[in-house]
């Protein structure tokens, strides 16, 4: 093989050299610190002292830890696939059966994705508001009064948000689909429509598992996201009522900014970090990593 000359190589590496220097600052560094602070313990005079895996002991043994765990699974496995489902419905039904006005159906859908947290968390506490909420209209006529708000109800806090959450995020799921169908060959799909192959067997048999890289590519991130849920959760409900509806990101911030137990949190924030890796790592070896549109196979 021809050897590269000296000078060239130095070259490429100068350019790899800013996002060398971004990760090692920002995602490396912060990592390694955390992974520090928690194996110390600080006292309330601001000293810390090393404590080993001590912390780690006190974070599995606190029964919030477990709760957080049940939260954070019922919401990546009622999210995850419910956005991916609707949101395939929408793309499919956007780019198949409109013409006119597919951009501005785009837009609406989307729309949510791209608006403040803070403004979906002020509108979405007025509509679950008893008596006057507009999700209090619509039961009005199936005979049920609501006496109190979803979100303030130990049982049904975390399904509340996990509807805003969907709501939220269906639009970028949407999204990915779109560009996937945008991308698909269109001699295959003329073929399977000379074999026979119409409406939702087209869907079902032909244009759904040659959109697999971007149902792939949804799972993964659906996974990390659900790992780094915070601003709903922290805006509309703090975690509550009664630990309710905590998340490792509410669960981590109040460990560490309102009781000052920065080892604790810095412990969770370790846990988290492993479990997406092991998460992350799992659904690439099993699913694959080839996340290219089908019939655009890279050489």
């Amino acid at each position: 093989m021809e050897r590269r000359p000296a000078s060239r190589t130095s070259t490429l590496y100068l350019f790899a050299l800013p996002a060398t220097l971004l990760f090692v600052v920002f995602v490396a560094y912060p990592i390694l610190w955390v992974a520090g602070q928690s194996l110390y313990i600080r006292s309330g005079s601001g000293v810390s002292s090393f404590a080993g895996l001590a912390n780690y002991v006190t974070v599995l043994g606190d029964p919030t830890f477990w709760i957080v765990v049940r939260n954070m699974l019922l919401w990546g496995v009622i999210t995850i696939p419910v956005q991916m489902l609707i949101g395939g419905l929408l793309a499919y039904f956007i780019e198949r059966h409109t013409h006119a006005l597919r951009g501005f159906f785009r837009t609406m859908f989307f729309l949510p994705v791209v608006t403040s947290v803070s403004v979906i968390s002020l509108v979405w506490v007025q509509i679950y508001a008893p008596y006057y909420g507009i999700a209090q209209e619509y039961l009005k006529h199936v005979g049920f009064v609501m006496m109190t708000s979803p979100i303030g109800d130990p049982k049904m806090a975390i399904y509340a948000l996990i509807l805003v959450n969907i709501w939220q995020w269906t639009g970028f799921s949407m999204l990915m689909y779109i560009a996937g169908i945008a991308n698909l060959p269109s001699e295959v799909l003329d073929a399977a429509r000379v074999d026979g192959a119409r409406g939702w067997r087209l869907a079902v048999y032909v244009i759904v598992p040659m959109l697999a890289p971007a149902t792939k590519s949804l799972l993964l991130l659906g996974v990390i996201g659900t790992l780094q849920t915070f601003p709903i959760v922290h805006l509309m409900t703090g975690g509550g009522p009664n630990r309710a509806s905590e998340v490792f990101g509410t669960f981590i911030f109040k460990q560490s900014f309102v009781l000052g137990d920065t080892g604790s949190g810095a412990a969770l924030s370790v846990i988290v970090l492993v479990v997406a890796l092991v998460l992350s790592l799992l659904q690439i070896v099993t699913l694959g990593a080839r996340l290219t549109p089908a019939g655009k196979e890279r050489a």
